[in-house]
């Protein structure tokens, strides 16, 4: 509930600007592989180290999440296509994020860390792959605690406040090996809570022979 209207009123303030860009000529698509793009820039700063960079790159990315969203909603003709690769894309971000923050962790021999990110990209794409399950099955599956923005959020966060604040605690990337942790436990869960709500939906709805 907290998401849907927190989406709604993001939608509702930058409705204008997405039909300002339609009106001269960019797609959603070309928001979605712009996004990509920054995503793609900001797993490879996270893996040289760069993480103020890094978070910085991975918010700006992750709000034009809203943006290409808004402007698939203000054009006239709909285009289905658009929703799939919108999704697709996601996905291959998250992954190179994860990817960046593996080989940030190797490099710095931090074993921990490096685990935490595996199991945090495995239960973020397990997250997708159940509410994808669910509705190809015609069950409507939204819930859970630990969805994209806020894992975006999370994260993009952690980078950022680690090389600010980090010093302070005297143990390298521990804010960041914090986000990670809770991440790592959020995702499993969340993924853990869709399976089962999905479960139980399909029992509750049979479909009749």
């Amino acid at each position: 509930m907290l998401e849907s209207r927190f989406r709604s009123n993001i939608t509702d303030k930058i409705q204008p600007t997405a039909r300002f860009l339609v009106g001269i000529g960019i797609t959603a698509n070309m928001v979605t592989i712009a996004g990509f793009l920054l995503n793609v820039a900001a797993a490879i700063c996270f893996g040289y180290g760069k993480l103020l960079a890094s978070g910085i790159l991975m918010l700006a990315g992750g709000s034009l999440d809203f943006v290409d969203g808004s402007i698939a909603r203000a054009r006239v003709i709909r285009d289905r296509s658009g929703a799939l690769l919108d999704s697709v894309i996601d996905r291959y971000s998250e992954v190179a994020l994860f990817i960046g923050a593996a080989v940030f962790f190797h490099l710095h021999g931090n074993i921990l860390g490096l685990i935490m990110a595996v199991v945090t990209m495995s239960g973020s794409l397990l997250i997708s792959y159940v509410r994808a399950r669910a509705e190809g099955l015609q069950i409507e599956c939204k819930v859970g605690l630990m969805q994209r923005p806020e894992r975006i959020a999370l994260l993009g966060s952690g980078l950022i406040l680690d090389p600010l604040l980090g010093v302070l605690w005297g143990i390298p990337n521990l804010i960041l090996l914090l986000a990670f942790g809770i991440l790592a436990l959020t995702t499993q869960w969340t993924a853990f809570h869709r399976l089962i709500y999905s479960f139980r939906e399909l029992k509750r709805h049979p479909i009749s022979e």
